[in-house]
């Protein structure tokens, strides 16, 4: 039967040879041969299978390092050698914690204990929490904090700023925070750097519940008992076993004990609903919030202190605890030391419909269609590594200690990363990487069908990029044309497992999802009555997310010329640099007038010689990419192989040994997770830490290190255009 399917397929491939453009980097000779691999793929992936996927997947909670997990790493490694795959299960022993004892009691003006369980509904069975942990947070610390309450809007710095300009402090006191603008984790570094005793962190129903639409179970949003889980773990300083920071947790690894690390709160902290966090809100008294901190509870909030007083216990079982991660290989039949990796993490807070597992779902149909493909007799010129990561969520652990033990291969022989995390949510594409994958990226959307609305998933991404690039980009009105559209993907930060291939390795990487209304994360209703009801019921754009994901993976391992193009990276951070500029005005128009006692200085910020490196690499990047296309309708093996050689070598290019100048495992100079945002980018991380401190003379070193970095880029690329 199977040989029957697989003969239909090739049968039919001329059609798709006739209409498909030819794919960056193949020779003439290639095209038709890959061509008909990726039309096996291609008609491989079907909705019921992802969906057969997903139901597995999520048949029970799996936290990491629970015996369920690992029950997860067995079927994802089962259905990976039932396809065909070479794959093994690779342990780490790695610091964790799950919650022993956790309480939180509200104490005055009246007593209440306020849960830490969500509701059940009769028509969920998955929200029944049955073995399930309780709500706590990753990384989070044990012990008891008792006092008053102080609403500290997202807790981000301006928000505490703000709060010492109005004379109220936290200092032995409760901080309660709500989720957005930043990482979980530096909002708890953030009230522990002002003497809070603990945090709470609630989810706000303006930002996703009843305030963006309907709730749950009646709609895709977040109900008032509704409870954001997640890692409390200093994300953008350092990721990964915060026991082994900055080497590989392998067997007999040196360890740090957790009064040593540095990446971990000290404070207790509890993640809380919007239905429990209004029961202390309506009792703060002082004054009433500045605007812009008023949240979606039906009354005027405060700031605090007042009459509500809390006490929360928190005591947890840590130590170290096994994560399988999960890695298939399909073995290069021409290169096979370079490698294209897939990565996905599988474990989850609660059963993870969406976050992670519609990427497992995706993941396990990209397997099974290249397998498909293999059987038709292709062979990728490079190696496919598909890894399904463990801990990601608390902090990009299993990722992270898998990339620091294999560092010197994969930064010397990773291709590219190309991620999947919470894949689909809805219909819309979404797409974040390195600029050098962009030509790949639209390439590839433009041949995936949407499903739904008609045309391609590419034409739709593009179409909402010309939107926003309509409305968003400022207008020269003295230029002599408008400024033409380009697309571009965006820039990543941290939050998935991209993190340690782009920012500590220097690997070209790539992270995208089809997205919708999603007001469930990380809460017991994250499962797969919601992901039928509300994400995606027909699983149709699961297909299409791993038809996506594998068809940029068989291009980059088969391409004769590395598809890797540079002719727009040096335009990307132009548009970032530009921004970075005005902002440097902005500031110094708003700064505290001389003679205030926190005046500082202007920001002495020459971006000069930044301005002539990245016209330099422009340069380079076009001649790069001229000679790449020239070479491709080259026999000429050492050209080839001198021109793959250089392209995948750029991006490692731009890391400084020395790294970040806060945090030195950030090594990337172009981009990096905001120092106190976590997720968000900060495009020019360390001159942005410059910024952020006013310092003159360390953006000035700043400044020489990044000029050295895309210079080191720019000779790359020389390489590749034969200079």
């Amino acid at each position: 039967m199977r040989y029957a399917f697989i003969t239909a397929l090739l049968l039919s491939s001329a059609v798709l040879v006739a209409q498909s453009p030819t794919p960056a980097g193949f020779a003439p000779s290639s095209v038709e041969s890959q061509a008909k691999a990726e039309k096996v793929f291609l008609d491989s992936v079907t909705p019921a299978s992802a969906r057969k996927w997903l139901a597995a997947l999520t048949e029970e909670p799996h936290v990491a390092g629970t015996p369920a997990e690992k029950k997860l790493a067995d079927y994802v490694l089962a259905r990976f050698k039932e396809f065909g795959l070479a794959a093994e299960i690779v342990r780490y022993d790695v610091f964790l914690n799950h919650p022993k004892d956790v309480s939180l009691k509200l104490l005055a003006p009246y007593e209440e204990e306020l849960s830490l369980r969500e509701e059940p509904y009769v028509i969920d069975k998955d929200s029944t929490q049955e073995g399930m942990f309780p709500a706590f947070h990753g990384y989070g610390a044990s012990g008891r904090a008792e006092g008053q309450v102080v609403y500290v809007n997202y807790g981000s710095p301006a928000d505490f700023a703000a709060l010492s300009d109005m004379g109220i402090s936290v200092e032995g006191k409760i901080a309660l925070v709500r989720y957005g603008g930043a990482f979980r984790g530096l909002k708890a570094k953030e009230a522990q750097d002002h003497g809070a005793r603990g945090v709470l962190i609630y989810s706000d129903p303006r930002d996703d519940g009843y305030g963006a639409g309907e709730v749950y179970p009646d709609g895709p949003m977040r109900p008032e008992s509704a409870i954001q889980r997640g890692s409390v773990l200093f994300l953008s300083h350092m990721p990964g076993d915060p026991s082994t920071p900055g080497w590989p947790s392998t067997a007999g690894a040196k360890r740090i004990a957790r009064a040593q690390m540095t990446n971990v709160p000290k404070i207790p902290s509890l993640p809380i609903s919007y239905g429990e966090a209004e029961k202390i809100l309506r009792r703060l008294g002082g004054p009433v919030v500045p605007r812009g901190w008023q949240g979606g509870l039906p009354f005027t909030y405060h700031i605090g202190p007042g009459a509500a007083r809390v006490a929360m216990e928190v005591q947890m079982d840590e130590g170290l605890k096994p994560i399988y991660n999960v890695i298939a290989t399909i073995p290069g039949s021409v290169e096979p030391e370079k490698k294209v990796i897939l990565g996905n993490h599988r474990d989850a807070w609660t059963h993870g419909a969406v976050d992670p597992n519609s990427g497992s779902a995706a993941q396990l149909e990209v397997a099974r269609a290249l397998a498909a493909a293999l059987e038709s007799g292709w062979k990728p010129k490079r190696t496919i590594i598909l890894a399904s990561w463990d801990a990601e969520e608390y902090g990009l652990v299993g990722s992270t200690e898998w990339a620091e033990e294999h560092a010197a291969d994969l930064q010397k022989n990773a291709v590219a990363y190309l991620n999947g995390d919470a894949v689909v949510t809805g219909p819309e594409l979404e797409m974040s990487g390195s600029a050098s994958l962009l030509a790949l990226a639209v390439e590839a959307a433009r041949e995936v069908t949407d499903p739904k609305r008609g045309g391609s998933v590419g034409a739709g991404w593009e179409s909402r990029q010309r939107a926003a690039w309509a409305t968003a980009t400022p207008i020269d009105i003295n230029a002599k044309e408008d400024a033409a559209f380009s697309a571009r993907l965006g820039p990543l930060g941290s939050g998935s497992d991209y993190t340690v291939f782009l920012d500590h390795l220097g690997v070209p990487s790539w992270d995208f999802g089809f997205n919708g209304g999603y007001g469930v994360y990380h809460s017991v209703y994250d499962n797969f009555r919601w992901m039928e009801k509300y994400g995606d019921p027909e699983f149709l754009y699961h297909a299409a997310g791993a038809r996506l994901w594998g068809l940029m993976a068989m291009r980059l391992a088969s391409a004769d010329i590395v598809p890797l193009r540079y002719s727009t990276y040096a335009r990307d951070l132009q548009v970032d640099l530009d921004n970075m500029r005005r902002d440097v005005i902005r500031r110094a128009r708003t700064q505290a007038a001389p003679g205030e006692a926190d005046a500082k200085p202007a920001l002495n910020a020459d971006f000069a010689p930044v301005l002539t490196a990245l016209d330099e690499l422009r340069a380079a990047g076009e001649a790069a990419d001229r000679a790449a296309d020239a070479a491709i309708k080259s026999s000429d093996a050492a050209t080839v192989k001198r021109i793959n050689e250089a392209l995948t070598s750029v991006e490692a290019a731009f890391l400084d040994a020395k790294g970040l100048p806060n945090r030195p495992w950030f090594r990337h100079m172009l981009i990096g997770p905001g120092l106190t945002t976590g997720y968000a980018p900060w495009p020019f991380p360390a001159l942005q830490e410059a910024v952020e401190a006013k310092d003159s003379a360390m953006f000035t070193r700043e400044v020489a290190r990044v000029v050295a970095a895309l210079k080191a880029g720019t000779e790359r690329l020389h390489t590749a255009a034969g200079r």
